[in-house]
This record gives structure tokens, C-alpha cells and sequence, in this order.
């Protein structure tokens, strides 16, 4: 069995990568060399193994969703994410108005909101569903009807897209979207519903209803920005040059 990954070595982990990488940029940035250019042959190679591991990071991450993972998909998310994290950061030039430094920024908020999720809020959500009694709370009787038909309607869908689940411990993951998206909407709505009837979200502070969702958006639009910007330096090198020398490698220097 996979154990998991204890918070002071998490901390320790992701803290000694992303201050490696903080001081290489500094080190770099200060420096009139052409290798701690961005684009030198050395940092450019930095940028593209770091841009790997992240994306084999996300990867990791999307594996426990589709049941294929568990912790050990966790600490593989940690270690490529805080690598690849920090080979990013030594790229960086501190160019603070230009496009990359907000995929750095969007890095920032990941790895600080994926830590608080596994410190501080994880403590804050233990105490919320510890003494969270509204939704453990009997419907009105009005509710219960309509309470008993959800429950059937989800069971119905169950059996179609997921026959050996069980109605209470089910939560819907992407393969299932992915699969049956069609089933997968109509089970959510009923869970909406549900959450609704018996009020379980209303006790829920705001941070602990939205964190997860946030850090999958994030995450999803650093990937897509990252495929953006290695486009944009590869193959569209006369706009991102701007008149300036291209002397990173590239494969066209197209221009807008």
C-alpha cells in the first residue's frame, strides 16, 4: 500500500524547489552572460524538461479522477510539480510585464493553494464536517417525497453508467463526463437538488466550497497558456523577438 506523504515533507519538498528556483532566477537575471539568457541553449532546455513535468504533473493529478491513482499518484503530482516548478523559475527574467509572468503567477497560486488544501484548510474542512449538523438535518416533510424520488432517479442512472456503485458513496469523476456526458449531467443536477432540499451546502464556508474548482481552473489555464507560450516561442519567434535578435532555438519566425 502506497503511504502518504506526511505535510513537513511536503513542505519541505515543494519550499526547497521553488527557493532553488527563485535564487537560479535571481542568479541568472543579475547576470550579463549570454547563457543566463531565457533562451540560451541552457535555460531554454530548463524551461522544456520543467514544462514536461508540470505537464506530467497534471497528468498525475488527472489520474486519481479517473480511478487509475491514488496517494502515490499524489506524490508523483508533488515531485514533478515542484521540479518542473522550479526549472520554470529559473527560465523566468523577471520581465514582470510580459505573458510569462503571469504563468508564473498562475504557478504561484497553485502551489499555494495546493498547500493550504493540505494544511490549514484541510484542519478548517475536518472541523466544518465534524460539527456540521445542518446537513444531517431531516428534510421538511414536504421535502421527503421529493427527497425519496432523487434518491430513485439516481439509482436508476447508476445502473445504467456505474451498476456496481452505491447510490451513497457515488461521486461522479471525468470518465464519466467524458463517457456518458449526457447521464453524468442528470446526475448532477439531482445531486444539486439534493445538496439544496437539505440545505449540506449552506454551512459550508466559501473557501471550502470553491477551492477545489479554483485550483482546477487554474491549473487547467496555466497548462493551456504554457502550450501557448512554447508556440509562440517555437514557431512565431519574429513576433515574440519584436524586432529584436532571435537567438533562441526555434523552428519558424513567423509574425503576426
Amino acid at each position: 500500500m502506497s503511504k502518504d506523504l506526511p505535510n513537513r515533507t511536503l513542505l519541505g519538498i515543494v519550499g526547497l524547489l521553488l527557493a532553488v528556483g527563485t535564487v537560479a532566477a535571481v542568479v541568472f537575471g543579475v547576470s550579463e552572460a549570454q547563457w543566463a539568457k531565457p533562451g540560451s541553449p541552457l535555460l531554454q532546455s530548463l524551461a522544456i524538461a520543467g514544462a514536461v513535468l508540470l505537464c506530467g504533473s497534471y497528468a498525475a493529478a488527472m489520474a486519481k479522477r479517473f480511478a487509475l491513482a491514488g496517494k502515490r499518484a499524489f506524490r508523483q503530482h508533488v515531485g514533478l510539480a515542484s521540479l518542473g516548478g522550479a526549472m520554470v523559475l529559473a527560465h523566468w527574467s523577471f520581465s514582470f510585464w510580459q505573458f510569462p509572468t503571469l504563468l508564473i503567477a498562475a504557478l504561484v497560486l497553485l502551489v499555494w493553494l495546493g498547500l493550504w488544501s493540505r494544511t490549514s484548510g484541510a484542519r478548517q474542512m475536518a472541523r466544518t464536517f465534524g460539527e456540521k449538523h445542518a446537513g444531517f438535518h431531516p428534510p421538511a416533510p414536504e421535502n421527503r417525497a421529493r427527497m425519496r424520488a432523487i434518491i430513485a432517479e439516481k439509482e436508476a442512472l447508476l445502473s445504467q453508467f456505474a451498476p456496481s456503485a452505491r447510490e451513497a458513496e457515488f461521486s461522479l469523476r471525468p470518465v464519466h463526463w467524458v463517457g456518458q456526458p449526457r447521464r453524468a449531467w442528470s446526475y448532477n443536477k439531482l445531486c444539486r437538488e439534493e445538496r439544496t432540499i437539505t440545505g449540506a451546502d449552506r454551512r459550508l464556508p466559501r473557501a471550502q466550497r470553491y477551492w477545489r474548482i479554483v485550483h482546477q481552473l487554474l491549473a487547467a489555464g496555466f497548462i493551456c497558456g504554457l502550450i501557448l507560450h512554447i508556440l509562440l516561442v517555437l514557431f512565431f519567434a519574429g513576433y515574440v523577438a519584436d524586432g529584436r535578435d532571435i537567438y533562441w532555438w526555434h523552428v519558424t519566425d513567423w509574425n503576426f
